[in-house]
């Protein structure tokens, strides 16, 4: 007969405190997804977007925005440290879902700064939520991802819909008007305008006095200018595509046909403008931020970019530059760790807890949505120069920030 000795019972205490501290500092050591982040030097802070290739020339904007704030961080005598980790990534695809896995991977990394289309956001957030980082997206809405996917997304962008009531608004207690028509078609932009516009027309008491629907063929714009002035609005609204938006445009300058054209901000893209001409000229669109106002705080900055990189900034730069400094804001408060950062972010949720953005003050509802003002630009030549007036002051969610 084999007989098995049972270990005495103080032994087996001893084996188990051991067992303990040594399971203790290994989860110290490694932490959960949510846990990651180096704690010692400067905070890493992955950048993520198109370098090259399609969107290129945005991505770099985005980038140079992020670098001018690293720069300027590093001249601080006092103040939380960030280093910059940067990933070329395409707008969509598995590639960049493969990119995402490989920043959530460094588990010294504690946020994400980036992206430029929302199909490449949805794809990717599933990744970071699972690894808990943070995903600061300057240039997509929250309102184009899937609510369920936005746990861990906090966007320094306003939705479309924001804009269409806003414009709304604009229309009736800026500009002082009392009927407007409607442009649209068949496109998601088009899904994501028209209701909003037409319920803040109703709550503003101005009258839409027509609803046209068009293609983007040339034969039926000419039918819809007609029913534009027949209708005699004093303004028109763009619930279309870029496209179709171009051909009304060009339509309504060979048709001489008068009044104020208000749309959404990618209608003051330079490439809508490149697309579009002359007709173009004089367009209302609502924008994040205004260069060439009365603001401090964006001269300084337009003049620091100017002299850091040669060029002009555009509102995807001065995006990328507020997205670092809300991360190192957050990180000086909370802590470093992913989990801290996240939280961080949370907390920003009114208008007394808002970042100071570059165009005013930045919180986030449900779901990372962005909440700041908004503001008008007036086309010239293809450059957004503000409106007058330039907002509207005190309307609904917004406010009238110092200009």
């Amino acid at each position: 007969m084999i007989v098995t000795a049972s270990p005495c019972p103080r032994a087996a205490a001893s084996l188990q405190w051991a067992f303990l501290v040594i399971l203790g500092a290994l989860l110290s050591c490694c932490g959960t997804g949510a846990d990651r982040g180096a704690s010692t030097g400067p905070v890493r802070v992955a950048l993520v977007a198109p370098l090259s290739g399609y969107l290129g020339e945005e991505g770099q904007m985005l980038h140079l925005g992020v670098l001018l704030a690293a720069a300027e961080a590093k001249v601080e005598a006092e103040g939380t440290q960030v280093e910059v980790v940067v990933y070329d990534s395409p707008c969509g695809g598995e590639k960049g879902v493969a990119v995402a896995r490989q920043v959530s991977q460094d588990s010294s990394v504690s946020a994400v700064i980036g992206y430029l289309c929302a199909k490449s956001v949805s794809e990717v957030l599933p990744v970071y939520r699972d690894a808990g980082l943070p995903l600061i997206t300057p240039t997509v809405s929250g309102e184009e991802v899937p609510e369920k996917l936005r746990s861990n997304l906090f966007s320094l962008i306003f939705g479309g819909g924001d804009q269409a009531a806003f414009l709304a608004a604009y229309m009736r207690k800026a500009l002082g008007l009392t009927r407007a028509a409607v442009v649209a078609d068949q496109s998601d932009y088009a899904n994501l305008f028209l209701e909003p516009f037409l319920e803040e027309a109703g709550k503003q008491n101005l009258e839409v006095v027509a609803r046209v629907s068009i293609q983007p063929e040339a034969g039926a714009v000419g039918l819809a200018i007609q029913q534009l002035r027949a209708a005699s609005p004093e303004a028109l609204f763009l619930a279309t595509s870029p496209e179709s938006a171009r051909l009304l445009l060009m339509e309504r300058r060979r048709q001489r046909l008068g009044g104020l054209v208000l749309g959404p901000d990618v209608l003051g893209d330079r490439d809508f403008y490149e697309m579009t001409g002359q007709a173009a000229d004089g367009l209302l669109v609502s924008q994040p931020l205004l260069f060439g106002g009365s603001s401090p705080a964006i001269a300084g900055f337009v003049e620091r970019f100017t002299a850091a990189y040669k060029r002009q900034p555009d509102w995807i730069a001065a995006g990328g530059y507020d997205a670092l400094r809300l991360v190192r804001a957050v990180v000086a408060r909370e802590g470093r760790r992913r989990a801290q950062v996240v939280r961080g972010l949370e907390a920003i949720s009114s208008r007394d807890s808002a970042f100071a953005g570059l165009g005013g003050p930045i919180f986030f509802g449900k779901g990372g949505l962005c909440r700041r003002p908004l503001y008008v630009a007036r086309l010239e030549q293809g450059i957004p120069k503000p409106a007058d007036p330039p907002t509207v002051e005190s309307f609904g969610i917004f406010y009238q920030p110092s200009l």
